[in-house]
């Protein structure tokens, strides 16, 4: 019950609880935010002074959720879009709070600095950017399998060993994002499975091997080459085993050992826009594609009808005939003709159009 009260939508209500409370028992009310991930900020560093440490920490739950607010935004819209998002006020955005905790939480007199984590009402938001008008992510993309790699000047570091570029990984991966990346473990089974040069030089044998393991159609291989202390060169490359394409990370050179994290976020950034690309899209346009898919067999069918069901603009699938040898279904989709293609192509499928229509295709 004590979690329902903190998280009310008003701000005095709240600093009330926190003065009759008390700052040591405030922490254990807090609603945990383990609610949508795409919806939910992890550690937000805040730091704020005011009269009390209590009146500190108010100030800083209230700059903190700006700022969880502003980097939602910017995980859910394009780059070119963020600018047409409307800044809620205070009191707006309290509304759209559903939950939040502070952790590693030092005080000072008059001082409090702290990691906040912010869950927000995803139908709030979803509402404040349909009113904008503005293309929005609401899903996570699929995960991408990670496997950092450093090499130093006498080779590829073994995958299970502890190094800053893993670290960095580590770090990163478990803050969470639009784009789930797990990272290889390095255990038994991924040894065997793949080596380090395999993965530096993009074995795609070797890849599809633990990219099965950990279902995943997309692997990259991160690499951060130089010695431990740093400069670092840091490069990369994502391999979609589905279509057999391969994209090139953002690379950058003499990275210092104190900015790798800040590296790696540049790369997963990378995949988040890639996806976003494809499933930031507008809830005022909607089509439906009647189309022809080929089958060779039911268990052809039903991995089909699932891939397309999954394609981040599509809404529903209906089977308009299921035949020897091939089905007719209705896909209902939101956005564009060219963003539903887009779409399947993330699910390893493409449209072919002929003198009979449209058909959808495994690649």
């Amino acid at each position: 019950m004590a979690a329902d009260i903190f998280a009310f939508p008003w701000r005095g209500g709240r600093l009330v609880l926190l003065l009759l409370l008390g700052l040591a028992a405030a922490p254990a009310l807090a609603q945990r935010p383990v609610d949508d991930p795409v919806f939910t900020v992890t550690n937000v560093p805040v730091e704020a002074s005011a009269a009390n440490p209590l009146q500190a920490r108010e100030k800083a739950l209230i700059e903190g959720e700006k700022r969880a607010f502003d980097i939602l935004v910017r995980r859910l819209v394009a780059d070119a879009d963020v600018e047409r998002v409307v800044i809620p006020s205070d009191a707006e955005l309290e509304m759209m709070v559903k939950g939040f905790e502070f952790a590693e939480e030092r005080t000072a007199p008059g001082k409090y600095i702290a990691l906040l984590s912010v869950v927000f009402y995803p139908d709030r938001v979803a509402g404040l950017l349909r009113n904008a008008g503005v293309p929005y992510v609401d899903a996570s993309g699929p995960p991408v399998l990670t496997i950092p790699l450093l090499r130093t000047s006498t080779g590829v570091v073994p995958l299970a060993e502890a190094n800053p570029w893993r670290e960095a990984w580590s770090r990163v991966s478990r803050a969470g994002g639009l784009v789930p990346t797990p990272l290889l473990r390095g255990d038994e089974a991924d040894t065997k499975a793949i080596e380090p040069e395999q993965a530096f030089v993009g074995d795609v044998a070797a890849l599809g091997k633990v990219a099965e393991r950990y279902r995943a159609r997309r692997v990259l291989v991160s690499i951060a080459t130089g010695e431990s202390e740093g400069p670092f060169a840091v490069s990369g490359t994502l391999y979609d085993l589905a279509t057999g394409d391969k994209l090139a990370m953002p690379a950058r050179a003499n990275v210092p050992a104190d900015k790798l994290t800040e590296a790696a976020v540049q790369q997963r950034t990378r995949l988040e826009e890639d996806w976003k690309s494809v499933a930031a899209l507008s809830r005022d346009i909607s089509d439906v594609l009647v189309a022809v898919v080929p089958l060779r067999d039911l268990a052809d069918w039903v991995n089909i009808r699932r891939r397309i069901a999954a394609a981040a603009a599509v809404r529903k699938v209906q089977v308009q005939a299921l035949e020897e040898g091939r089905a007719i279904v209705v896909v209902s989709f939101i956005g564009t003709r060219l963003q539903l293609e887009k779409a399947l192509e993330r699910q390893g499928l493409g449209i072919v159009d002929s003198g009979a229509g449209p058909s959808i295709v495994a690649r």
